[in-house]
């Protein structure tokens, strides 16, 4: 095969925040962290001897040095442990509160009473907008604020990427272009990787109760999403389970969407 039939292959330069090696240890804090096992295992010596303190060597070393996608064991661990907390204090339920062949839920009761509707929505760049761009999205936010008065909550967070949506959804081709696939998703995985996107959770809440408190709250939604997409964003409506999880993190709602 000559060089010319070979697919191209573009080079991925080096990360600029990468960490600064040092020695073995992929980080200062790797390092720190070594020693600090070592240490620990030295205090413990008169209990659990000298086989318990090579135990903790071999502890230290092994959560130092062998870090997999980047990620230490340690690391996973405690991720793993946080997210077993936040779920058995959550104490939320699997399956979603209404039957399958009821209508979907679109507002939320609250416990004080009335109602609040959530609206999903993402963030968009302003960095490099034109001044005349950025008088004009700073103007609509202004009215936004303005319609949505008096009771309006805001919970900004973030989220991983969700990498699939990237991916072409023709099935896998053949020969080169075949290649040529498998280094696009290659690349996909190296930039989405331990990245988050911005995700904000917009509430409106109206007190009272019956239709009229129903079609005022509709009303309001209709035109916090028309704003929201004057925005340049993409408001996305939230029903049914997601809007019970939803509620539940902006404190509107107890466990399981309910008041």
């Amino acid at each position: 095969m000559e060089e010319s039939d070979l697919p191209p292959v573009v080079p991925l330069p080096e990360r600029l925040d990468r960490s600064l090696r040092l020695g073995p240890f992929a980080s200062g804090r790797d390092a720190l962290k070594f020693l600090a096992y070592v240490a620990v295992g030295a205090l413990l010596v008169p209990w659990i001897g000298v086989a318990g303190w090579l135990a903790f060597l071999v502890a230290g070393l092994l959560v130092s040095l062998w870090q997999p996608e980047g990620e230490g064991l340690d690391v996973r661990v405690a991720r793993l442990v946080r997210w077993r907390l936040r779920s058995i204090g959550r104490g939320t339920r699997m399956t979603p509160g209404r039957s399958p062949s009821g209508p979907p839920r679109s507002v939320v009761p609250l416990p004080d009473g009335g109602y609040a509707a959530v609206v999903r929505s993402g963030g968009i760049p302003l960095a490099y907008l034109p001044s005349s761009d950025l008088r004009q999205r700073f103007e609509t936010y202004r009215e936004l604020l303005r319609t949505v008065e008096p009771s309006l909550v805001l919970l900004s967070t973030r989220a991983p990427i969700h990498r699939s949506s990237f991916f072409p959804s023709e099935p896998s081709p053949v020969g080169s272009e075949r290649t040529a696939r498998e280094g696009y998703r290659e690349l996909v995985d190296v930039i989405a990787r331990r990245r988050y996107v911005r995700q904000v959770y917009l509430a409106i809440t109206e007190p009272g109760t019956g239709p009229e408190v129903l079609g005022k709250l509709e009303h309001r939604v209709t035109a916090l999403t028309e704003r929201l997409a004057a925005l340049g964003l993409r408001p996305l409506r939230l029903r049914d389970r997601s809007l019970s999880e939803a509620a539940e993190r902006l404190g509107l709602a107890g466990p399981g969407g309910g008041p």
